[in-house]
């Protein structure tokens, strides 16, 4: 009979260890999609883990007792067959094994190899088992809180929302390169989206095409028909003055009058207001500024108010999904552009930015100095370098292929030796 409970109690530690590992690594969220597809034990798991001290407790509390009543009940039959003093010795070695593999090695292990089935499959149970020794597990939680108390403060955690997001881009690096890899990239850099600014992927000023307010109509309507842009800033006097942003619907809407009676026409009349922000807001913020006053363009200033550049919603969106191209981009615009050297380097565009290399080619360049590979190389040499120099930063080559004036054109990286 004896040998029978000694079974029984083995297995309530499987049980035990196995739920405690299962319900503590299971996700709330995979537990979620389950509860919605109807899943009755997801939804009650849910809800007991709402008050993991009481789970845990009743986990802790079966687990010991049933562990010292094997124990015990091993330790009286091992005396009873070899005497007090061989049979405390056998009871100990031969007890240890077998709690060592039956009731932690092999529950933990198939735990964590089946999280999600063997929780749900122990939920029944366990429901019962917390209803039923609620009393004394609330008991010993009080014991256990004033006993805290005792206890050295620690010292506070990481803001809640980073650490959060910490735990996400773990959990995403964690999975294999080849495992959702596309959805993979956008989840990351949704996540980065409070961390980049308007003027880290701008579009710089030098590369904006632009009117002049004092343009003939018919000159605005033919540039116009000719550009791919659908937004054009409208600037007076000088190029950096923006003093509207021209719609080429609008443009539609002039030709009944153009060809009626044209010199009642005003350019400024179909402009819209031009819409300023800084360079250093945040994208997740400016996001939410496109979707709140519904605008899909803006123009980007620095704290002195000067015109860096703009920004569309289609940049902003293109920092999660990658490029956006359409029948009227350019073919050598809209794709990341490289060549591979007989170096075994990568030839690029010095206007390129940091994040798109590193989205691109699965790199860990910082971006936290410079936006594009051209400011990453002078900012860490200080300096302007010249056509043909090669140096290395951080353990990657970087040579300077072209260059024209001030601004490098051309560079090749060549990644760190494996």
């Amino acid at each position: 009979m004896a040998w029978f409970v000694l079974i029984f109690l083995l297995l309530g530690s499987f049980f035990f260890s196995g739920t405690e590992t299962a319900v503590t690594a299971v996700s709330r969220p995979l537990l979620h999609e389950q509860a919605k597809r109807g899943n009755k034990w997801a939804a009650k798991l849910l809800d007991l883990k709402k008050d993991p001290a009481q789970v845990l407790g009743t986990l802790l509390f079966g687990n010991n007792v049933v562990n010292i009543a094997f124990t015990a009940i091993s330790t009286g039959l091992m005396v009873e067959m070899f005497g007090p003093n061989y049979g405390v010795l056998i009871s100990t070695f031969v007890v240890s094994i077998i709690v060592l593999i039956f009731a932690e090695i092999l529950p933990k292990t198939y735990a964590v190899s089946n999280t999600l089935p063997m929780a749900l499959q122990s939920t029944p149970v366990l429901a019962g088992l917390v209803w039923l020794l609620r009393p004394v597990v609330n008991g010993l939680n009080w014991l256990s809180t004033k006993t805290m108390k005792l206890l050295p403060k620690a010292t506070p955690v990481d803001d809640p929302d980073e650490q959060l997001k910490a735990e996400i881009r773990g959990a995403l690096a964690m999975q294999g390169n080849n495992v959702l890899s596309q959805e993979k990239g956008m989840l990351k850099s949704v996540l980065d989206l409070d961390e980049v600014s308007v003027g880290d992927i701008k579009m710089h000023r030098s590369k904006v095409v632009s009117l002049n307010s004092n343009m003939p109509i018919e000159e605005v309507i033919q540039f116009v028909m000719q550009t791919p842009y659908s937004r054009i800033p409208v600037y007076q006097g000088r190029r950096d003055n923006i003093v509207g942003i021209l719609h080429t619907k609008s443009v539609m809407k002039m030709m009944p009058i153009f060809y009626g009676h044209r010199h009642k026409l005003n350019l400024m009349d179909y402009c819209t207001k031009p819409w300023y922000v800084l360079n250093t807001t945040s994208l997740l913020d400016q996001l939410v500024a496109f979707k709140k006053k519904r605008e899909h363009f803006a123009i980007v200033v620095n704290e002195y108010g000067d015109w860096e550049g703009i920004l569309t919603l289609e940049d902003l969106l293109e920092e999660i999904v990658g490029d956006i191209s359409d029948e009227t981009d350019k073919l050598e615009e809209s794709i990341f552009q490289w060549e591979r050297t007989p170096s075994g380097g990568y030839l690029l565009d010095g206007a390129t930015t940091i994040r798109d290399i590193n989205r691109h080619f699965h790199w860990e360049l910082s971006d936290e100095n410079a936006a594009t590979l051209a400011g990453y190389v002078m900012y860490y040499l200080e300096r302007i370098p010249n056509k043909g120099q090669v140096f290395e930063i951080n353990g990657w080559t970087f040579v300077i292929h072209e260059k024209h004036r001030n601004q490098l054109t051309k560079i090749e990286i060549i990644p760190p030796p494996l």
